[in-house]
């Protein structure tokens, strides 16, 4: 099948996006609180997000909108406190950014995977099965030491 035009582009934005946010992550003041530090960048986040509103225009008033917002929210906020926190405590630590993402993205795929097949019906196919063992590959291969 051939990946239609409006996913790719998503896709592209998203990758471009995790680049950056990897990239700009690690490179945070050590000496910044990590809490002032996720203040910051939800403020300016907020900020940014302003000017999508020309290509993506509300539909009704800023109160219908906010009425169709459901619980879900409230959990994307969760998430979006612990990845942010996270990464940034990892990059403190001295994680890489050859293998940090890497290794929390094989483990997220490995636990998506199994949410998809118990909570959503989806089928494991035996080529899932072998992408998670390769993703399990490269962890093992990005995490050993690094010979010269």
């Amino acid at each position: 099948r051939v990946m239609k035009l409006g996913l790719a582009a998503a896709l592209a934005i998203a990758v471009a996006g995790q680049v950056l946010y990897q990239v700009m992550q690690k490179m945070v003041s050590h000496g910044a609180h990590p809490v002032v530090s996720l203040l910051a960048f939800y403020a300016l986040a907020a900020v940014m997000s302003l000017p999508l509103f020309w290509l993506y225009p509300l539909h009704g008033n800023v109160a219908h909108e906010l009425r169709q917002l459901n619980p879900a929210v409230a959990g994307v906020a969760a998430s979006i406190v612990l990845i942010e926190l996270g990464f940034l405590l990892a990059y403190r630590a001295g994680g890489s950014l050859q293998a940090s993402y890497v290794t929390s993205a094989a483990f997220t795929t490995g636990f998506l995977v199994l949410i998809g097949v118990v909570a959503y019906a989806e089928r494991l196919s035996l080529s899932k099965v072998a992408g998670l063992l390769l993703c399990l590959g490269g962890i093992w291969l990005l995490s050993r030491p690094t010979t010269t």
